[in-house]
């Protein structure tokens, strides 16, 4: 690669992670990394766990402006929050982290760049919305996988089986309405969040970090509703 082609890169991926934001998108982003900083010094728990804090909460501010490089975060978070995962025998998120989420980062990076729109000058994904009869499906599924999940739980000794179980299918489905582009995702994610923040309460780190989720998630529901309109 020549000076020129390295010149070119820099400028895209300078463009990519640095262009499109408002104001307030970068106040909202920063409140929640120094939030996540101070949770840590505050009531250290692990760095893994700090890093899968601030890695996730920029891949979901990123998705919710429909930025692809958000791909490159997750992929961050995922690693480590396996780890996390691990270490606190949540087998239902640490095999989503390892069969889902892993996966996910490089299906669905190679799936946006297809479908990705220009938008006051920025590169933003092209968004999609659920029918009537998506919506059926999504919920039969949702139902029959989170009580078949549970039962193998159940069975294996998973700590919060029932909680692990159903964030671990709904964030599943999230994950791959995320990957098609469909605006619905964020609505699961909601769910996703607020139960996590009910698995994570005794770990400030990761509690905080759903929490900043949550806000993100109801701000990418909207976003995403504008760019399905676009």
């Amino acid at each position: 690669m020549n000076t020129t082609q390295t010149d070119n890169l820099f400028e895209k991926i300078q463009h990519e992670l640095f262009s499109g934001w408002k104001p307030f998108e970068v106040v909202w982003l920063g409140l929640f990394l120094v939030a996540q900083i101070i949770a840590f010094i505050l009531q250290p728990d692990t760095l893994l766990g700090m890093i899968a804090g601030i890695s996730g909460i920029i891949c979901v501010v990123f998705a919710g402006k429909g930025k692809i490089s958000n791909y490159f975060f997750g992929l961050i978070f995922a690693y480590s929050y396996f780890y996390v995962s691990l270490g606190n025998n949540y087998l239902g998120e640490m095999n989503t982290t390892l069969y889902v989420y892993i996966p996910a980062q490089f299906i669905g990076y190679f799936l946006w760049k297809e479908n990705m729109q220009s938008q006051d000058g920025n590169a933003t994904v092209v968004a999609k919305s659920l029918d009537l009869k998506g919506w059926g499906i999504l919920i039969a599924s949702v139902a029959v996988g989170s009580l078949c999940f549970i039962s193998a739980l159940n069975h294996f000794g998973g700590s919060s089986a029932g909680l692990d179980g159903v964030t671990t299918v709904l964030v599943v489905a999230a994950q791959l309405l995320m990957i098609l582009r469909y605006r619905e995702q964020w609505a699961l994610w909601i769910v996703i969040n607020i139960l996590s923040m009910i698995l994570w309460g005794e770990t400030p780190a990761m509690y905080l970090m759903y929490g900043a989720y949550l806000l993100n998630s109801l701000y990418g529901y909207y976003n995403w509703t504008k760019l399905q309109k676009a």
